[in-house]
């Protein structure tokens, strides 16, 4: 496959990605090699090591194209068309364990993070617990109807018990 077909394929990759992590893997051994591929497929990621001559060529005229300044040394790339922080949450825990694992940088829909940008998008929630999130704000509303209108009969209740309870006295 020639450079041009590659970048062109990484291209259409990175179409409709909000964000994505560039990591430097020099000094890893090819066993933390090994389980930063498998964090990262069990995270949904996608992740590969591209020339930084094709990953420059794949973002040329993109709203990605100010990433081209982490493009030095060895660079792998990691992202997810589903959870734009997964890469970066894979990352930092993982870096807690691997000295050797370090975030270049990334980008969130064209603007370059530093390493704390990544932390940062890191701490972000997935698409679950927004989705979770958002259910239980639209279910509190319910909730607290049902309190109010439960309310009502309730203290009546309250009031005729009461009521009998001086009465027998």
């Amino acid at each position: 496959m020639s450079k041009q077909e590659e970048s062109q394929k990484l291209r259409e990759k990175l179409t409709g990605v909000a964000a994505f992590v560039f990591i430097d893997f020099a000094g890893m051994t090819v066993a933390d090699a090994t389980e930063l591929r498998n964090k990262f497929r069990d995270a949904g990621c996608a992740y590969n090591v591209y020339k930084n001559s094709t990953i420059r060529f794949a973002i040329t005229e993109t709203v990605n194209e100010p990433a081209k300044v982490l493009l030095k040394g060895m660079t792998g790339l990691a992202f997810s068309s589903t959870d734009p922080g997964a890469p970066a949450r894979v990352v930092r825990d993982l870096g807690k364990e691997m000295k050797s694992l370090r975030v270049k940088g990334g980008v969130i829909e064209g603007t370059v993070l530093d390493e704390q940008g990544v932390e940062r998008l890191a701490d972000m929630p997935g698409p679950r617990e927004l989705k979770a999130q958002f259910l239980a704000l639209l279910n509190t509303p319910a909730t607290q109807l049902v309190r109010v209108l439960n309310a009502v009969p309730q203290s009546f209740l309250y009031l005729l018990n009461a009521k009998k309870d001086k009465d027998a006295a």
